[in-house]
């Protein structure tokens, strides 16, 4: 038998595990990040903190508060038992330990009352611990920014400027110290 100069010589098969292992390695990162927040929405606890914002406008995401809180402030933190001898450095996981308002009102700011850069290994019952980076300066606990609607943002804007004391980020707080931003209240008006 002649064989023809343009016979065709087959491929070797490439397993198909080759293909699917990477594919689902890359689902799996792309999905662990809105999967935390989703668990930290639906098994976390909701605590109320005091917010002090500033409002930009993001071009590309719209209209949006800038959430700074008075538990993340150094000036506050550095009074809490627990605060390091040493200057923390920048990027440093540091956990504050919560406790419920006192009053226990529905929308009453939490009030630290301890911090750490370790995950505390006793808590009393009614405590949270919410997990942030230090900056430099403050705490970041990963509630920077909240997005509103275009139609309500001067509305927020002016009710936030006229009640600064009435302000409070409604949160959810896993197990973990991981938190999610709810909505904002301010005085008895959600946003």
């Amino acid at each position: 038998m002649h064989s023809s100069k343009f016979e065709s010589k087959s491929k070797p098969k490439i397993p198909l595990w080759r293909f699917l292992v990477p594919l689902a390695i890359q689902v799996s990162l792309v999905l662990s990040i809105p999967v935390q927040k989703v668990l930290t929405i639906t098994n976390g606890t909701t605590i109320y903190l005091q917010t002090a914002p500033v409002d930009p406008y993001d071009v590309l995401r719209g209209r949006y508060v800038t959430l700074n809180y008075a538990i993340a402030q150094r000036s506050r933190l550095e009074t809490l038992p627990g605060w390091p001898d040493n200057w923390p450095n920048r990027g440093t996981e540091m956990y504050v330990v919560l406790k419920p308002p006192i009053a226990n009102q529905s929308r009453d700011a939490w009030q630290p009352v301890s911090v750490s850069e370790t995950y505390p290994e006793t808590l009393a019952p009614d405590q949270q611990v919410i997990k942030g980076r230090w900056q430099g300066w403050r705490l970041d606990l990963g509630l920077g920014a909240y997005y509103i609607p275009e139609n309500i943002g001067d509305t927020l804007e002016d009710d936030i400027w006229d009640n600064p004391e009435g302000t409070r980020a409604e949160v959810k707080v896993d197990k973990r110290g991981r938190t999610a931003l709810m909505s904002l209240w301010v005085e008895d008006r959600n946003y």
